[in-house]
């Protein structure tokens, strides 16, 4: 319907004298018969209701009609957009990221144009759905911004590195082209977080077809902003990690969640790594047994926290007890600067055996020194449980040492475009994890390590809200490999003030099998300090609200002792102590609320385990977080 600007206007009955009515005045007024003036009242209501029908017919005939054609313009665009997502497509042709975008520009201006036609924007006018129109219109021309400012520039960024010569032999990594490409995915970077969240601030349609056009929008633009994030964080990391600007050494720290502590599991060992322009240097690993007479590094809050049933000595092995990685790198520091190998350091690493783990899935297998080939599917198994079977105790530091040099080694040495975007797509959510930390003692370096979540704290963000839940095993033991943990998190509302509530169950349950449990392997089985039987799980845990919230209502079913409010490094906390025999488990339900400022659905942060694989499912069909 093409618009206009005549209007039409109908004229107004007369006044109502006599010998009047609505089709002009007469000498004489002839009066129908009742029966036939409701008659012709009826007629002229039915004629009016099949126009209206007739019109609502047309108007919506065309509305569907033009609907369709935005789906097809914009499922047509996804597809194509699906080859920034495809690595192996990526790889293999670098220069499909930049043929696919003017088909993709193709597709989101013509659907665009369609969402801003007349019919269209007349509709925006309407009540009810002409909210639903213009989001529809904000849509489209969100995705279409998208394709037209943002993904050429994203394209031959990555065209950039995909075609980069990464080796100059020697094991070291030629850092200029990351360091060129930074600026182009910072850019990216910034302009597709701000279009998505234009995109999501949309109101969602209330009409089925189109409802479904916007969720399948944001579900793949979010998708592709995420893999966008990952992938800057890592190019804005590597070259500062790798020592572009300056030599950088650094401590790396080896643990095992096999005997959980908050941030991971017990220190075993340290070791360092050097960094000066690309050319990565792993020194050698040294057992915890060599830092454990230089002290402990605790206060007086902490060491009562962690004083029943077990007391933590706080020496290197008990430093990951702390949840903020910021003050146990601090620690570890402080510690190696006692040591014999003390020397500028200029950050902390922390990996586990499920990091290394994806090292090696992604640099090649390494072999042990006792023969063992360890692959991307078995490391973690071998480190956290099958070593303390077969690998005398004297030996293990060792063995694990060899291992994480040779898979670090593997993977920095001889870059390519495949390594860096394995890794780019592996350090996030190892981080996320916790598998990995990363952390920079520069300032202004800090914002691409622990400022873009390479080294996690206790929850401490109000704008992404997090429940952290931490284990510390108190039964001197390898026993958390058997600990299996399910959460399931379901939010119950979302508040006036912008917070939401949810409703949290956690259980751990013991799952060792008899032929472990029967094999009297004290290292793994524990019972030797008087905490408890062999078998027996005894978690010392930490229960943290989140920042600007709360934690409500908490109550356990099996062997635990009573829940206390406590404090730690001053952050608020549930704490009790939780006895889990074998086939047995211990659950934990709570409330909790986000503080008004909260931005995102809630996530639950964790000591991590011996897999990827976090045990939470989340229920969030209750009401939308904005």
């Amino acid at each position: 319907m093409p618009s206009s600007s005549t209007s039409y206007k109908v004229a107004k009955p007369t006044s109502s004298k006599k010998g009047s009515n609505w089709f002009g005045s007469h000498s004489r007024q002839v009066q129908p018969p009742k029966g036939h003036r409701g008659r012709n009242v009826f007629l002229v209501i039915l004629l009016l209701l099949i126009v209206v029908a007739a019109l609502c017919g047309a108007l919506g005939y065309k509305f569907y009609k033009d609907a369709m054609a935005i789906k097809a313009h914009e499922e047509q665009a996804l597809s194509y957009i699906k080859d920034f997502q495809d690595e192996q497509k990526l790889m293999q042709d670098p220069g499909a990221l930049n043929r696919a975008v003017p088909k993709i520009q193709d597709e989101t201006q013509a659907a665009r144009l369609i969402a801003h036609g007349s019919l269209w924007n007349i509709a925006t006018k309407l009540p009810v759905y002409g909210n639903d129109v213009k989001t529809v219109q904000g849509m489209i021309d969100t995705v279409d911004d998208m394709s037209q400012q943002t993904f050429p520039t994203l394209a031959n960024t990555i065209n950039q590195l995909a075609t980069a010569k990464f080796s100059q032999g020697n094991g070291q990594i030629n850092l200029e082209p990351i360091e060129q490409a930074s600026a182009g995915f910072n850019t990216v970077n910034t302009n597709m977080q701000s279009e998505l969240k234009e995109l999501k601030a949309l109101p969602v349609p209330k009409i089925g077809k189109v409802q479904s056009i916007y969720h399948q929008s944001v579900s793949q633009f979010t998708d592709v902003s995420n893999k966008v994030s990952q992938l800057n964080s890592t190019i804005q990391v590597l070259p500062q990690f790798l020592g572009s600007k300056a030599p950088r050494n650094y401590i790396i720290v080896a643990q095992t969640p096999a005997e959980a502590r908050s941030s991971g599991g017990l220190i075993g060992s340290l070791g360092s790594m050097n960094a000066t322009n690309g050319k990565v240097t792993v020194g050698e690993f040294h057992p915890n047994t060599e830092f454990v007479h230089l002290g402990g590094g605790a206060d007086k809050e902490e060491e009562r926290l962690f004083s029943v049933p077990l007391k933590f000595s706080f020496d290197i092995r008990d430093l990951s007890a702390f949840p903020d990685f910021s003050r146990e790198a601090q620690l570890v520091n402080d510690r190696w600067q006692r040591s014999p190998y003390a020397g500028p350091v200029d950050g902390v690493m922390m990996l586990d055996p499920v990091y290394i783990q994806e090292i090696i899935k992604i640099s090649g297998n390494v072999r042990t020194t006792t023969g063992l080939e360890l692959t991307g599917d078995n490391t973690a198994q071998f480190f956290m449980n099958d070593i303390y079977k077969t690998v005398p105790v004297a030996q293990q530091d060792a063995v694990f040492a060899g291992v994480a040099s040779q898979a670090m080694n593997n993977a920095l040495s001889d870059m390519n475009i495949k390594k860096l975007l394995q890794m780019a797509k592996t350090m996030q959510p190892m981080a996320e994890q916790r598998h990995l930390y990363a952390y920079s003692f520069h300032a202004d370096e800090a914002k691409n390590f622990q400022g873009a979540g390479l080294a996690k704290n206790a929850p401490e963000s109000e704008e992404k809200p997090e429940v952290g839940i931490y284990l510390n095993q108190n039964n001197p033991s390898k026993l958390d490999w058997y600990i299996h943990r399910k959460t399931t998190v379901t939010r119950t509302s979302c508040n006036q003030d912008g917070s939401q509530s949810y409703h949290v169950t956690f259980t751990m349950t013991n799952s060792i099998p008899k032929a472990d449990l029967y094999s009297g392997n004290a290292y793994i089985l524990g019972g030797i300090d008087n905490v408890s039987f062999p078998g027996v799980a005894v978690e010392r845990m930490l229960f943290y609200g989140p920042a600007g919230g709360s934690i409500t209502n908490i109550n356990y079913k099996g062997n635990a002792s009573p829940m206390l409010k406590d404090s730690l490094d001053g952050k608020a906390l549930w704490t009790n102590v939780a006895s889990v025999a074998p086939g047995k488990s211990v659950t934990y339900e709570f409330d909790v609320t986000t503080s008004p400022k909260s931005k995102t659905d809630l996530k639950i942060d964790q000591t991590p385990m011996g897999w990827e694989d976090l045990g939470v499912t989340y229920d969030l069909n209750n009401c939308p977080s904005q």
